[in-house]
């Protein structure tokens, strides 16, 4: 079974030597730093980490290992964030990573056009969880 949860300090370690996990923690943030992770059988398979600012949060990272499961964990992980994130008060999602692009579309990012942002995609959590689907 998959779990969904925020990274411990005891996982520090294994993300740290997995070459393909390590950039989840090693990237610089520019405000309070979070991430989540997907467990299998006590092994990590991936995660999404960035940071925090006020009311908005901003990805930074998507990791995932590779295998035939990589797609339907990067989408629970992006879920399973905004859940996380929407009970801590955040408001808004955003992500800037063309790779996932897709994948944040599907899931309801719509494209952001603010001025000097790296970031060009935004999630509003409060409609994101208004809808009756999951996309």
């Amino acid at each position: 079974m998959i779990t969904f949860r925020k990274i411990e300090p005891q996982d520090l370690d294994e993300i740290y030597l997995n070459e393909g996990l390590r950039s989840l923690i090693t990237i610089s943030s520019q405000g309070e730093r979070f991430a989540v992770v997907a467990e299998e059988d006590g092994r990590i398979k991936g995660g999404i980490s960035g940071y925090r600012q006020d009311e908005s949060a901003f990805i930074q990272r998507i990791a995932v290992l590779p295998g035939p499961d990589k797609e339907s964990l990067e989408d629970g992980l992006v879920r399973s964030l905004a859940y996380i994130l929407d009970r801590e008060g955040v408001k808004r999602l955003f992500a800037g990573d063309p790779e996932n692009r897709s994948l944040l579309e599907r899931i309801g990012f719509k494209r952001f056009d603010g001025h000097d942002s790296n970031y060009c995609m935004v999630l509003d959590l409060s409609w994101f969880f208004e809808q009756r689907s999951c996309g």
